[in-house]
């Protein structure tokens, strides 16, 4: 808008139209972020309620699989008991995600179950 204000030139509306272009280009990334982080607390989540339902499973029950796949909300849940001593240590991964593993540790039952 130089001389005799007659309106808007074409650098200066090329100008804001790459400023708003920049802006874009930096927003995305960190909102592809945000949802990629959102949906694994979703899974996280989810892994922990299996979990639990297991773990309630075997303290009826006492029966358990030391090794077992669980298909819940289109992710396979993979669940692994390992026997430490007196306790269980319980684990649970995102099929294709075993670098994030949830694990909680349970005493061993004898006899608490019902028959």
């Amino acid at each position: 808008m130089f001389k005799k204000n007659r309106g808007f030139m074409t650098i200066e509306t090329v100008s804001a139209f790459s400023i708003w272009v920049m802006i874009a280009a930096l927003m995305i990334p960190v909102y592809h972020q945000l949802e990629l982080k959102a949906e694994m607390a979703k899974k996280e989540e989810a892994g922990y309620r299996i979990l639990d339902e297991k773990i309630s499973s075997y303290m009826l029950t006492g029966r358990y699989k030391p090794a077992e796949t669980v298909f819940y909300q289109g992710a396979a849940y993979l669940i692994e008991w390992e026997e430490k001593g007196e306790e269980y240590e319980v684990c649970i991964s995102v099929e294709n995600r075993h670098d994030r593993q949830y694990c909680l540790a349970i005493l061993k039952t004898k006899g608490l179950y019902p028959s």
